[in-house]
Parts: structure tokens; C-alpha cells; sequence
């Protein structure tokens, strides 16, 4: 039952898990090389990478799904833009909304009529919430006690030109709390777009009928469980 849970480590698990970590790997050095900006905040990156995760973590099980998310990070570490902070703070938004979504699924798991729709429902509000709480905790930290006045000095001007065409004006004194805010709508987009891929694909009557060495999709077993 624990196993159900959590997702299986056996030899189709690993394979799996190495192909999505790679997958990860490789849609998140097209999303870097594409360009895809938050135009607001240019440092942001929309990433088709956690597509993959969140495909290992229906596929296989959150256990593997949270491996793949860890094979990218350090691939990121290495070779990716940005490290260490970038990495680090894709880390945290990638166990953040698994954590969100994992708990949302445990609990419609658990109700009188379990279904996928009502655990994409749960699980993506949840999952938005851990993440822009998470991220949002991570980047005050980074801004204010990591960067000092001198991060916040830098960044004001960096993106006055950028708020000035949605007629905002940033200033030192609303910089840090516009910024922190916007951040959060960046991963709300994130989330909602990446999700609703992996939602789309995950639902297909295809998908979900699909046996890996002759067991159903975890999400689908997940789903079926009672306590």
C-alpha cells in the first residue's frame, strides 16, 4: 500500500525516471534558449522542463517524480544559467507544487467519489498556493537578507522600464513589494500553463489506458485507493 503511495523504485520506475530527468533537461535548455521571458520580470523563465516532472510524478509516483525534479536541479547546477540561485529557487518551486498537488490528490483520494478531474481541481490550487508561498518566502529572504539594500537598489532601476509598460512606476520605496508580487503571478502563469499540458496529456483515454510492465498509470491506481 506505502509503495501505491508513493510510487514504485523498481527497474521500469529508474527507466522511467532517467528518461523524464533527461526529458526535464532537455525542454528546459529549449525553454532557455526559445527566450521565453516574463516580460515584466526578464529574469523569469517560463519552462516547458517541469512538463516532464510532472509527467514522472503521474506516471510513476511522486517519489520519481521528485527524482526527476532532483536529476534536473543538478544538471542545472552544472550546466545550466544562473547557478547556483537559479537552480536553487527552481528546486524550491518544483517541490513546492508537487507538495501541493500530491496533497490535493491524497485528499480526493480519500472522499466518497475519487476522480481525476476533482484531484487536477484540488491539486492545482494547492499547488499554486504552496509554490507562491514558497517562492515568495524564497525571494524576500534572497532580495533583502542575502542581496541587502544593494539587490533591491540594482533591481528598481533593472526593471522600471519593464513596469512602465503595464503604467506602473517603481520606486525603491514599492519596489520590493511590486517585484515579490508579480513574482508570484509568474509562477501562478507557470504553474496553470505546465499544469494544464500535463493535466491535458495525463486525462487522454490513451494515456490513462497505457500499462507500463503491466500496471496501470500511479495516478490512475492512486485514485482507486481507499483507507
Amino acid at each position: 500500500m506505502q509503495a501505491r503511495r508513493l510510487g514504485r523504485f523498481d527497474s521500469v520506475s529508474l527507466a522511467g525516471v532517467a528518461v523524464f530527468g533527461a526529458l526535464a533537461v532537455v525542454l528546459t535548455t529549449l525553454s532557455q534558449s526559445l527566450g521565453l521571458n516574463f516580460p515584466l520580470i526578464p529574469y523569469l523563465q517560463f519552462d516547458f522542463g517541469e512538463i516532464a516532472i510532472l509527467l514522472a510524478f503521474f506516471i510513476f509516483g511522486p517519489v520519481p517524480g521528485l527524482v526527476a525534479g532532483f536529476i534536473e536541479f543538478l544538471t542545472l547546477m552544472i550546466l545550466g544559467q544562473n547557478a547556483p540561485i537559479g537552480p536553487i529557487l527552481k528546486l524550491v518551486s518544483i517541490l513546492a507544487s508537487l507538495g501541493g498537488i500530491w496533497l490535493g490528490m491524497a485528499v480526493v483520494s480519500r472522499s466518497r467519489s475519487p476522480g481525476f478531474a476533482k484531484a487536477v481541481a484540488l491539486g492545482t490550487v494547492l499547488g499554486v498556493v504552496s509554490r507562491v508561498v514558497f517562492l515568495t518566502i524564497s525571494n524576500y529572504y534572497l532580495i533583502v537578507f542575502f542581496g541587502g539594500e544593494y539587490a533591491l537598489n540594482g533591481l528598481v532601476p533593472y526593471l522600471a522600464s519593464s513596469f512602465k509598460l503595464i503604467g506602473v512606476t517603481l520606486t525603491p520605496g514599492n519596489g520590493l513589494d511590486l517585484i515579490l508580487a508579480f513574482t508570484a503571478a509568474f509562477n501562478v502563469l507557470q504553474l496553470l500553463f505546465v499544469g494544464g499540458v500535463t493535466y491535458f496529456l495525463v486525462g487522454l483515454p490513451q494515456v490513462q489506458a497505457t500499462r507500463a510492465a503491466g500496471r496501470s498509470l500511479w495516478v490512475v491506481t492512486y485514485l482507486r485507493l481507499r483507507e
